[in-house]
């Protein structure tokens, strides 16, 4: 399983964002083969280990920054990440479409950033979707709550008030997809 580099990024930019005096304590507790990926530049368009690249460091960050809340940590990065990419022409794009239409691109734009995976929106509807993740070879909670976190951050960009997303179904707990409920007014 790969991961894009700038989703690789996110982690080690949250960090230093959010909290900068945990950056050190962070890093040292990385394994090595983690932290052979951050002490070189990190290429946005590279792919690397998904394992080491992502869901390593947030497990640490959560363990460092969140008490051992592993979730909360993914969600939280999830939420920097969609903070950071949907900017420019993204943004412009997410301001002015519709929900619907900027879940069933997000849920595109998601699927850019793992592979191999599939990413769906398998019903929609008023105020509603439900998107499943059919495909996904290292599927884990860190995962899926990145994922739910980035959902999440994107719908308030483009103002959404109290955005409602849920993993309902989990791949990482062994249901055949990850299905994650969407819920805006």
């Amino acid at each position: 399983m790969e991961v894009k580099g700038s989703a690789v990024r996110t982690v080690p930019e949250f960090i230093r964002s959010r909290f900068p005096e945990k950056y050190e304590e962070w890093f040292n507790a990385l394994p090595e083969e983690s932290a052979n990926i951050y002490n070189g530049f990190i290429r946005s368009g590279d792919w690397y280990p998904f394992h080491y690249g992502v869901h390593v460091p947030t497990e640490i960050l959560g363990n460092v920054v969140y008490g051992g809340n592993t979730h909360k940590a993914a969600w939280e990065c999830g939420r920097f990440s969609a903070e950071t990419t949907l900017t420019g022409i993204y943004k412009f794009f997410v301001m002015t479409a519709p929900p619907a239409m900027v879940i069933r691109r997000g849920s595109r734009i998601l699927a850019t950033f793992y592979q191999p995976t599939e990413i769906k929106i398998m019903a929609e509807g008023d105020g509603w979707a439900t998107l499943h993740i059919t495909k996904f070879d290292e599927m884990t909670e860190v995962v899926e709550n990145r994922i739910g976190g980035w959902i999440e951050k994107g719908l308030e960009v483009q103002k959404i008030k109290d955005p409602q997303v849920a993993i309902v179904k989990s791949m990482a707990r062994g249901d055949k997809v990850t299905e994650i409920s969407i819920r805006w007014t």
